[in-house]
């Protein structure tokens, strides 16, 4: 009897530690579906692409549009978040600000994501040297045999650091067709003569406080004014006719538009659609700071009316 006790007793014991591992189990399994898919965009239903052909294990996230066919040719956009903190992925945020601008107009987009969800590493600064250019360029190669990807019609866009990359990756990588840079605009030790005649449209808020609209050093870079260092660009472009500026109320804000080298609306029709034009297209957001996704996303229709534009501009070029 005293053997039956002693048996029973072990086989409690035995279920239930193999219940608690069970538990255990199951819930650091759900702890790490969480963690991957707050970490892989998996949520916002994006692929997830992975290399480590420049030194470091690298990520970028593609999203196809709705109805995607894999026998037609589409154009690629490469969108870049702003600095991170290191304990978020940024790359996904990228599904909710222009996604649906990436469905409505047919363009293949992919999120970048940097290099230990830090920052991305600008050539002139005082930051650690990773070698972005590596990236983008992997990037590209990699979508163009994935995909039927139209080479003439690639783009980049980035918000505030992410801006700056594109800024600073025109001067060694020129198969890009046309920029957005949003919270970020060319710095004075940028040299205009090792860009090409590009295509640029950057957008600023005025009350930004991190890169301020009218000059700060930040980063060991030194940026001088929005505004003129657009017509510094479009001047760069030939560009030598003073601006086309206007002016837009949306939603109680202002919205100020300069235009260089742009389109006459009388005569879009029979531009090329531009190709041949070499367009620097400025605004400046009155009331409107750094983060300028996350404070125009809460006004309803400015979000609209600037992604609008933003791919209205991708596809003049």
């Amino acid at each position: 009897m005293k053997k039956k006790l002693q048996l029973f007793s072990l086989s409690i014991f035995l279920f239930a530690s193999c219940q608690k591992e069970h538990e255990e189990l199951s819930n650091t399994v759900q702890t790490q579906q969480l963690v991957a898919s707050a970490d892989n965009c998996a949520t916002e239903g994006l692929i997830e692409k992975v290399f480590n052909d420049c030194g470091v294990v690298r990520k970028y996230y593609i999203q196809l549009p709705v109805g995607f066919n894999p026998d037609s040719t589409y154009p690629l956009l490469m969108a870049f978040h702003g600095k991170g903190s290191g304990v978020k992925n940024k790359a996904c945020a990228w599904k909710e600000r222009i996604g649906a601008w990436i469905d409505e107009n047919r363009f293949i987009a992919v999120y970048g994501r940097a290099y230990n969800d830090l920052t991305w590493y600008i050539d002139s600064t005082c930051l650690e040297n990773v070698d972005e250019e590596c990236y983008v360029q992997n990037i590209r190669n990699e979508m163009t045999t994935l995909y039927k990807i139209d080479t003439q019609h690639i783009y980049w866009m980035g918000t505030s650091n992410g801006g700056g990359l594109c800024i600073d990756l025109s001067r060694k990588i020129h198969w890009v067709s046309a920029v957005t840079s949003i919270a970020c605009y060319p710095w004075s030790e940028l040299r205009m003569e090792d860009i090409p005649q590009l295509p640029l449209f950057q957008i600023h808020g005025a009350l930004d406080g991190t890169i301020n609209y009218d000059g700060v050093e930040f980063n060991c870079l030194d940026f001088v004014n929005a505004d003129s260092a657009c017509q510094q660009w479009a001047a760069h472009n030939g560009c030598l006719i003073a601006p086309l500026c206007s002016s837009a109320m949306i939603d109680g804000h202002v919205l100020n538009r300069s235009s260089w080298c742009g389109p006459k609306p009388a005569l879009f029709a029979g531009c090329l659609r531009c190709i041949l034009r070499k367009e620097v297209l400025h605004y400046r957001l009155e009331g409107i700071g750094h983060q300028v996704y996350e404070e125009i996303g809460i006004i309803p229709g400015y979000k609209e009316r600037l992604n609008d534009d933003i791919f209205n501009f991708f596809k003049r070029h």
